[in-house]
């Protein structure tokens, strides 16, 4: 089967491989959409994250955000035949077809032919979004700030926008993905790449002598780090930017993940009370209504799919999801 097989930094190669064996109880997927995330992403430039890749002899197979078709079905497997159009989990989705284990096959979520495959494969993000936009809480009439517009942040800013009438503002260095925030609508947006952020929105709240750390309290209820720290990033990280910005009591979502360590200024944290949460994947039950989001059209994931590419076309397809001034995300079609 047709397979995009990563074998270190910034080598990933289309390669034939043998089709998984099934045992009893297994469902052989047809891979029809797979998309490349973030932790792919770390794994492709810095080699991170390895054991979200499925190994095989010649390497590993990346990818967990797909959908498919049932292709075979090994025993008697209750409620899925063959053909269903189908969205799940796993790992290993960068290639013509993927096992999954009977262990896992209760997790197997039918949609119809209203959903597109490439609409389907975005729910694991978007259940990641859910997860943070859940720990965040908004509520009507809050500030809101989503710092990272990636499929996450912008998944977030939906998840928001479906469910409350919170301010939302969206930051980030791509003018691309900031329009595509607006059109997301997202109440305002920042580059700050052009814009002293922390000056942006603290505003002309002013600090007094009371405060005995010499800290503007902030006026943002929570914000949300989607950016993290890239390794060759210079500067106050996003997260330090965000405690210093969030009002007192205020949340900080953390949902990135970092390349290199940070530092930043517990003494804020502690005078301010902030709770800072970290927000990593999703409940069974996030993955599924993020499912239902998208199936009943609350959420329309279509705008956020900027490119695909066939598993010829690996090399490609990393190199153009790097590219923040030109791809949200990238999808395989194998």
């Amino acid at each position: 089967m047709k397979a995009a097989v990563f074998h270190g930094p910034r080598d990933v190669r289309f390669e034939d491989i043998a089709k998984p064996d099934l045992e009893d109880g297994d469902i052989l997927l047809r891979v029809k959409a797979c998309g490349i995330c973030g932790s792919d992403l770390h794994t492709y430039r810095h080699g991170m994250f390895l054991q979200l890749g499925n190994p095989i002899e010649s390497g590993r197979i990346l990818g967990h955000e797909f959908s498919g078709e049932v292709a075979e079905i090994s025993g008697d497997v209750q409620g899925i035949k063959v053909g269903d159009r189908v969205v799940t989990i796993g790992m290993g989705g960068n290639a013509e077809y993927i096992r999954i284990p009977k262990e896992m096959t209760a997790m197997l979520l039918p949609f119809d032919e209203s959903i597109s495959f490439i609409e389907a494969a975005t729910t694991e993000p978007l259940a990641t979004s859910l997860h943070g936009a859940n720990l965040g809480d908004a509520k009507d009439g809050e500030t809101h700030v989503i710092i990272g517009a990636g499929i996450i942040g912008l998944g977030i800013l939906q998840c928001i926008k479906a469910r409350s009438s919170a301010k939302v503002t969206v930051v980030d260095l791509s003018d691309k993905r900031l329009t595509k925030a607006t059109e997301l609508g997202a109440d305002v947006v920042i580059n700050a790449g052009r814009t002293n952020l922390v000056e942006e929105l603290l505003g002309t709240v002013e600090v007094s002598e009371e405060n005995i750390l010499n800290e503007v309290p902030g006026t943002v209820d929570t914000i949300y780090d989607c950016a993290g720290m890239g390794k060759n990033f210079k500067g106050p990280s996003v997260l330090q930017q965000a405690i210093q910005i969030v009002r007192e009591n205020g949340k900080v979502v953390v949902v990135a993940v970092f390349e290199q360590d940070v530092s930043i200024d517990y003494n804020v944290i502690v005078r301010k009370g902030i709770q800072v949460l970290g927000s990593w994947a999703w409940t069974m039950e996030e993955f599924v209504e993020s499912s239902q989001l998208i199936v009943s059209g609350r959420i329309d994931r279509k705008p956020l799919v900027s490119h695909t590419f066939p598993l010829e076309k690996a090399s490609d397809a990393y190199e153009t999801q790097l590219l923040a001034e030109e791809a949200i995300k990238v999808v395989f079609t194998p």
